[in-house]
């Protein structure tokens, strides 16, 4: 016989609380508002007025700002959780993972913002790729948060989890199509390297994210 709902929450409530995971959740959220953030800069890349730019990435770095935050915050609350808390590592694990997705988001800002000021041009093909592929990688943000948020529904979370590695299996194909693209672009080496660093970037994050699912799948399996 299968485990009941009830049953199953009880378990949850013993590997985590909903303080911990609404501060995991919460620093997806706005990881997830930062590559959407990036996205509207790219597809305004040629035609972004300095004013917004600067708007946007001040808004980005407020957000960078509270996940620095929520991360301090994380750490202190699983120090006086522990040894009660079950998973600690686990959990520590993922909080590093999502504050290096963050890391790797924001250097994507940076690169994007020195193409733009440098008044670089990039053809419309290579940023629908990097705009698609940032896509996918949202919708994984999207995916594990959603999973994190619905540990008491297994059967859920784990249909969440199959998304994830599907989603990742595209955000592949994505990547290297963009840095294909990108080779064989008429463009100046200096933008090249840096586009091919931003589709790299985007690459990592979703391995990081990924890879982070794993973890909280580990813990969900030590729920049967």
């Amino acid at each position: 016989m299968g485990l009941r709902r009830e049953d199953v929450e009880g378990a949850v409530k013993s590997i985590a609380d909903m303080k911990l995971i609404e501060m995991q959740s919460r620093k997806l959220q706005l990881l997830n508002e930062i590559v959407k953030s990036v996205r509207l800069i790219v597809g305004k890349m040629g035609g972004i007025d300095v004013g917004e730019l600067e708007a946007r990435i001040a808004d980005i770095d407020g957000s960078k700002r509270e996940i620095e935050l929520l991360k301090k915050d994380f750490l202190e609350y699983v120090s006086k959780m522990s040894p009660s808390l079950y998973h600690r590592e686990d959990w520590l694990r993922m909080s590093t993972k999502i504050y290096n997705a963050t890391d790797k988001a924001i250097g994507v800002v940076h690169r994007l913002e020195y193409i733009i000021r440098r008044g670089w041009s990039v053809p419309d093909s290579i940023r629908e790729r990097i705009a698609g592929l940032m896509d996918v990688v949202s919708k994984i943000i999207n995916e594990y948060n959603q999973a994190l948020r619905n540990m008491a529904n297994k059967e859920y979370a784990f249909e969440k989890f199959r998304s994830v590695d599907k989603l990742e299996k595209e955000c592949d194909m994505a990547y290297r199509s963009t840095i294909f693209s990108i080779l064989e672009s008429n463009i100046s080496t200096p933008a090249m390297l840096i586009l091919l660093d931003i589709a790299e970037m985007l690459e990592d994050i979703s391995d990081i994210i990924t890879s982070a699912t794993d973890d909280l799948r580990i813990i969900l399996l030590n729920l049967v």
